[in-house]
């Protein structure tokens, strides 16, 4: 069994998933189960976005003087955005000053087995809590994991714990260094 480098043998740290499960406590649900379309933007609704994307602590009250809005209208369209999926949740950028105590970064792809939707290598990435982000590539279905750890070896046990998949044709991981944590997208009103 895999364990997370602070899980001691006797702590199981895979489950079965469930509908509306979580991987690393982000809910975890496919996007073809996300229902009723959700309802277009306006300016003000992107310019709310563009905002927050860049400060995502800013007041309502700041951020409604920035919109020309009242704040009882920001505070009910920010609640509106957050219910229909467009703010997904609010999160802090880490950043590493110090260089020793940065986190070894890796791309992994795996490809699999023909055939194979990926659903069992789903259920096995909720084992390893060091992802960080995984996609599915259209190219070849394949998946491209990312993930930091704090050393070699344990990248090393992932990898292997990987390879004996039965979904698993084969893999390939690469250390990478990381240029930018976050870049936001480039702000775009009216288009």
């Amino acid at each position: 069994m895999l364990h997370p480098p602070s899980a001691t043998p006797h702590t199981p740290i895979c489950w079965s998933p469930k509908q509306g499960s979580s991987l690393h406590g982000r809910a975890f649900t496919p996007t073809a189960a996300i229902s009723p379309p959700k309802p277009s933007l306006d300016e003000t609704d992107l310019l709310i976005l563009g905002f927050l994307e860049d400060e995502g602590r800013l007041s309502t009250t700041i951020l409604a003087q920035r919109t020309s809005i009242s704040a009882a209208e920001c505070t009910e369209r920010i609640q509106r955005l957050e219910r229909t999926g467009y703010i997904a949740g609010y999160a802090a950028i880490r950043n590493y000053p110090d260089p020793a105590a940065r986190p070894l970064t890796a791309l992994i792809k795996i490809v699999q087995q023909p055939g194979r939707n990926g659903h069992d290598l789903l259920r096995s990435m909720e084992c390893v809590p060091e992802i960080t982000n995984a996609e599915l590539l259209e190219t070849d279905h394949s998946i491209m994991i990312r993930v930091q750890v704090p050393s070699h070896e344990r990248l090393e046990k992932i990898l292997a714990f990987f390879k004996v998949q039965s979904s698993v044709l084969s893999l390939e991981a690469s250390t990478t260094q990381t240029l930018f944590n976050y870049r936001p997208m480039p702000r775009s009103i009216g288009n």
